[in-house]
């Protein structure tokens, strides 16, 4: 069984680093990248990329950290966190310059050692109440 966590240490220190082909880099060329909590897909290294440029100017101190990595055959469950400081718009997301530290789970497919399917799932009220553009729940 391949061991994938290189894979993945690669493609978080990538993001943290924004560095955007070093992202695209971790990926086959007909991927798909998803994002749960923005309801968005990203498919091919093109789309990616501009995810990652439009990512990178809202948050560019973004940070991305595994808490727990596992793997079974060519599936990777990828627990962590992002953050670093919303300071430009996101779209329909408004600069606050406040700091996030959002918890995530990633579930990868691998393909010929590459990411080829990349679903991530967090909380977007989270973030929206951590930004401050929301209020936390009462209780």
């Amino acid at each position: 069984m391949a061991d994938h966590r290189p894979l993945v240490e690669q493609h978080l220190k990538a993001w943290s680093s924004g560095d955007i082909e070093g992202i695209v880099g971790c990926f086959t060329e007909d991927c798909v990248f998803e994002d749960l909590a923005l309801q968005a897909t990203f498919e091919g290294h093109d789309a990616l990329r501009e995810f990652a440029a439009a990512a990178f100017a809202a948050i560019p101190d973004f940070q991305w950290t595994a808490t727990t990595v596992f793997s079974e055959a060519d599936m990777v469950c990828i627990e962590s966190h992002f953050g670093g400081s919303q300071t430009g718009d996101f779209p329909g997301i408004p600069a606050t310059g406040k700091p996030v530290d959002i918890p995530c789970l990633t579930v990868d497919e691998i393909r010929h050692g590459k990411i080829h399917r990349h679903r991530d799932y967090w909380s977007l009220a989270t973030y929206l109440q951590q930004v401050g553009l929301m209020a936390a729940p009462e209780g």
